[in-house]
């Protein structure tokens, strides 16, 4: 089965070339990974093979398992794939932690930041969180991979150092909080209709913006 080509954004392609490995086999390991999203977010990770994304792909069998000898090195490459992509989306968003937060006029302006930063994850590639999602059920208790799963959809470190700046005394524990509201934000949108139409987006970045604030402002007392 042929696909339409996959192209892979320039800012990602660094992130995954392998010291001295050509432009063309960095592309096509990004393909890879997209391609496996993809099959994870409609088919489930059992239809996941190496065979499965050659097909997607249409390219010959076994290019999938050049790369990716096992399904853990593919498991992995996927996993970090997505968290790449959103820390490239999180920067591209300015979403850059303050270096102060002065009052809720502040907290309202970096909720509403992050909220529309959710709606573009989720209006764009949906199938990145449903991935994630699924690879969290899947991955969540194999220690070799706890410390990359759950940044995949909005940094870990990145919130702690926010909580920091907000004077938490204990900034990762809220951090880990924050991460759990905003996924389940993201999953409980996964599963209603309509998101797309432009009045439905509007209100679900308002309803973002209101929860991710009131966390925030919770914070700072």
């Amino acid at each position: 089965m042929s696909v339409e080509p996959l192209t892979a954004p320039a800012q990602h392609q660094a992130a995954a070339r392998t010291a001295g490995e050509p432009e063309h086999r960095t592309e096509r390991r990004l393909l890879i990974a997209e391609a496996a999203t993809e099959i994870i977010a409609h088919e489930g990770l059992r239809a996941l093979t190496h065979r499965a994304i050659d097909t997607r792909l249409d390219l010959s069998s076994g290019s999938t398992s050049y790369y990716y000898r096992t399904r853990d090195e593919l498991l992995e490459a996927i996993v970090n794939y997505l968290r790449e992509r959103s820390a490239a989306d999180f920067e591209a968003a300015d979403l850059q932690v303050p270096d102060s937060v002065d009052g809720g006029r502040d907290i309202e302006d970096v909720a509403s930041h992050i909220a529309r930063y959710l709606d573009i994850q989720l209006s764009a590639r949906p199938h990145h969180i449903k991935a994630r999602i699924a690879l969290t059920l899947e991955l969540s208790e194999r220690e070799e991979f706890a410390g990359i799963i759950s940044d995949v959809l909005v940094s870990q470190a990145q919130m702690s150092e926010l909580f920091g700046v907000l004077g938490s005394t204990e900034p990762d524990t809220l951090a880990r909080g924050f991460t759990a509201l905003v996924e389940g934000l993201a999953f409980r949108s996964l599963l209603e209709s309509g998101h797309q139409e432009p009045a439905a987006r509007t209100r679900r970045v308002a309803v973002f913006r209101e929860a991710i604030a009131s966390f925030l402002l919770g914070a700072a007392d």
